[in-house]
């Protein structure tokens, strides 16, 4: 606030004085609250990272429980396989493919000049045939464009299009989906009844063998036929087609590989949060126990006999000076039969083991009960305190700014009015003087 008067650079100083030293306390409230939101936001981030580990912990720890199954085709061509959860090594054979399922596509029997202006109907009557579902309608206006468009406005499972040619245009007609069906389009249902598209191509179902049963389904993907396995139809073959599920070193190398660079970004976000570079967190007890869970993790060894009793035996091996961690996949790529199986005992699951770290950093990233949203949700709430009391602080400074910026103004206008009585004082003083003495006895 700026005054105005003839005093008013003199009370102006005392004003902002005053509005300076009532600052203060807000200043405290508002460095306090930049405190709290810079740790909010550093736990945040601290929270995906620790995560990112436990996922990566549970990976392993079901890699352990499962025996790490991984699934392989002897025939990629014909027949690719996924390991969905299998828990017991298995083999299957695909005897024969018959066929791939595929979807229906159909066009019209003729081609239309025009697809505004060119009658498709006899009598605008339409009747559309998807599998054993009828649809009839009308068109609305008696051209390709239009029928194009109601066709799909059904939402009967099949797509409209138009294919233009050399020779005109013609309508097209897909499924949305594989299978064997039926689809057709008649003209003048009631009357003549005229199917006006191919029967070339109505779709077909997915015919194979396995372990000498027959299946037919409209899908390519098969998931309900192997617990814990997926495969997908890819060729027709008559060749038999072995799938096999075992244990897949690959897999576990895969998941201490990821497992190592999550890890190595925990162990980044951590020391970002330690000694007299650190961020928000310095000295934070969050920071603390869980340094001491990856200490845990370092030093962890299996506590039954067996080749790999450490994750240095896994070709996990940590820094020294920093803690990170370094991953040699050939230490478990070289690994025999008994080896791997010594390698996932060491694992376990996720209530034995090393896979038993995955519940340990679980407490501190779930998203809802976890350790770290704990401290999220209690930084939130002293923000929107510190912001209440920063509210009040500043209403209180405002009306400390308005009454003090009055009182002021009138110790400016009393002040203008004693120099101006004083003024005309002196002078009614000379006046008398020269009166009396002839003289002015008074020096300025």
């Amino acid at each position: 606030m700026n005054l105005t008067g003839q005093y008013a650079t003199s009370f102006q100083q005392i004003l902002n004085k005053a509005v300076q030293t009532a600052e203060v306390p807000l200043t405290e409230l508002q460095q306090a609250d930049t405190q709290v939101l810079a740790q909010e936001t550093a736990l945040g981030s601290l929270q995906n990272a620790v995560a990112a580990v436990t996922s990566s912990l549970t990976a392993l720890a079901n890699d352990g429980s499962s025996g790490a199954i991984g699934a392989t085709s002897s025939n990629t061509s014909a027949v690719t396989v996924t390991a969905t959860g299998a828990s017991q090594p298995a083999t299957y054979t695909i005897n024969s493919i018959t066929s791939t399922a595929k979807a229906a596509s159909e066009t019209s029997l003729i081609s239309y000049v025009d697809s505004a202006s060119t009658p498709v109907s006899s009598t605008g009557n339409m009747q559309l045939l998807v599998g054993a579902q009828t649809y009839n309608f009308t068109l609305a206006n008696n051209n390709l464009s239009t029928l194009v468009s109601q066709i799909n406005g059904l939402n009967a499972g099949v797509t409209a299009s138009i294919l233009t040619t050399a020779g005109g245009n013609y309508l097209s007609l897909s499924a949305n989906s594989t299978g064997a069906t039926t689809v057709q389009l008649n003209d003048d249902p009631a009357g003549a009844n005229k199917n006006i598209i191919t029967s070339s191509n109505q779709g077909s179902n997915a015919v194979f063998q396995l372990n000498g049963i027959t299946i037919s389904q409209a899908s390519n993907t098969v998931n309900s036929v192997i617990p814990g396995l997926t495969f997908n139809i890819a060729g027709t073959t008559n060749i038999p087609v072995t799938m096999t599920l075992a244990s897949d070193s690959s897999k576990l190398s895969n998941d201490l590989q990821t497992f190592v660079t999550n890890y190595n970004a925990l162990v980044t976000a951590v020391h970002g949060q330690t000694g007299a570079g650190g961020g928000a967190l310095v000295g934070h007890s969050i920071i603390n126990q869980l340094q001491q869970a990856m200490q845990r993790i370092t030093s962890h060894f299996s506590s039954t006999t067996g080749s790999v009793q450490s994750l240095a035996d896994l070709g996990v091996t940590f820094n020294g000076t920093d803690g990170s961690a370094t991953f040699d996949p050939s230490a478990v790529s070289s690994m025999g039969a008994s080896q791997l199986g010594d390698a996932l005992k060491f694992i376990g699951s996720t209530s034995t083991g090393l896979g038993t770290f995955s519940q340990t950093f679980a407490q501190f990233s779930d998203p809802i009960t976890g350790l770290i949203q704990t401290e999220i949700k209690g930084a939130t709430t002293q923000d929107q305190h510190l912001q209440s009391q920063i509210s009040t602080t500043v209403n209180k400074i405002n009306a400390f700014q308005q009454t003090m910026a009055s009182q002021i103004e009138k110790a400016d206008t009393l002040e203008s009015e004693y120099e101006s009585q004083q003024a005309e004082l002196t002078a009614s003083i000379q006046g008398l003087s020269l009166v009396l003495y002839g003289k002015n006895q008074i020096v300025a």
